[in-house]
């Protein structure tokens, strides 16, 4: 569908007139009407303001501002639904040269080992006595046991079941937590999400927005060991306005969430990335009002 300010424009055109003899008559200022005729809405005054523009200059070409109007809605609606189709992020796969030099090692790592233990075994049963206790009373056959000797003992200084102890502890000290470390690598607001071949990419990067329905977006690049999911908690004047839970996926992960700014909503604003009630990262930035937009119909 061809935009309403390309349409405009191209009307203007065929009657020979210019922007300034159109500003002067429609009393629209010069540079609002060339935002018009470029479709660079996001600069101009909101909702009704924006209305009041496209009639009075249908009006001054000889259109029918009510077909202006309603090309303008159908424009919208195109065009928000481009912007808020999903980009799935993808996982680079692992290289298979990579896996099979990591199995390699494992392997290699096993033997070495395995064959440890079968030194240690050989050692242990060709210098060590035996020594033989008395029968216990009911048993027909004798407990044949090795022991080291008294210096031996005092050499090692651990038994068997301390040692599974120690072990035991070993393991259980490792254990840290069940919930997986996230870490923010990147996180920055702009006003517009994109692609460059399989990353997201950010543009009009800033911390001074306008409140105009303007979307606000905030892009997070999250490296993780292992899947899960974080919230981007936009907060507005000190309280918690408005919360997207995301999912993440290991070892890397980009992923974004936006919110649309209406004409009331100036004043001060600050976005967290939370896991559960702990902030990985916070960004501020500060929303103004329209009132610099000073215009004659």
């Amino acid at each position: 569908m061809e935009p309403p300010g390309k349409y405009l424009r191209r009307e203007r055109e065929l009657r020979n007139l210019t922007i300034e003899e159109a500003a002067k008559l429609t009393k629209i200022r010069g540079h609002l009407l060339t935002a018009i005729e470029e479709d660079r809405y996001e600069i101009l005054p909101p909702g009704l303001y924006l209305r009041g523009f496209l009639m009075t200059y249908a009006r001054y070409l000889g259109l029918d501002p009510n077909d202006v109007v309603l090309q303008y809605k159908k424009y919208l609606e195109e065009l928000t639904i481009s912007e808020e189709k999903p980009l799935e992020p993808q996982k680079l796969k692992p290289q298979k040269h990579a896996l099979f030099l990591d199995k390699r090692a494992t392997l290699y790592l096993l033997l070495a080992i395995l064959f440890t233990m079968i030194l240690f075994a050989t050692f242990f049963m060709t210098n060590i006595p035996q020594i033989s206790f008395p029968a216990v009373p009911g048993q027909k056959e004798y407990m044949v046991a090795r022991i080291p000797s008294g210096s031996h003992i005092q050499g090692e200084g651990t038994t068997q079941i301390e040692m599974q102890e120690s072990k035991k502890v070993q393991v259980e000290d490792t254990i840290v937590t069940d919930r997986p470390m996230f870490e923010v690598i990147k996180a920055e607001t702009g006003t517009v999400i994109g692609r460059e071949g399989n990353h997201l990419t950010l543009k009009g990067k800033s911390k001074e927005f306008t409140c105009n329905n303007q979307k606000i977006y905030l892009l997070t690049k999250v490296r993780a060991p292992e899947g899960g999911r974080i919230t981007h908690v936009w907060i507005w004047r000190g309280k918690e306005y408005h919360k997207n839970e995301i999912e993440i996926k290991a070892p890397e992960w980009s992923v974004y969430s936006f919110l649309t700014l209406r004409p009331y909503q100036s004043g001060d604003w600050k976005v967290e990335v939370r896991v559960g009630d702990r902030v990985l990262a916070s960004l501020s930035f500060n929303v103004s009002g329209y009132r610099e937009y000073l215009f004659e119909i």
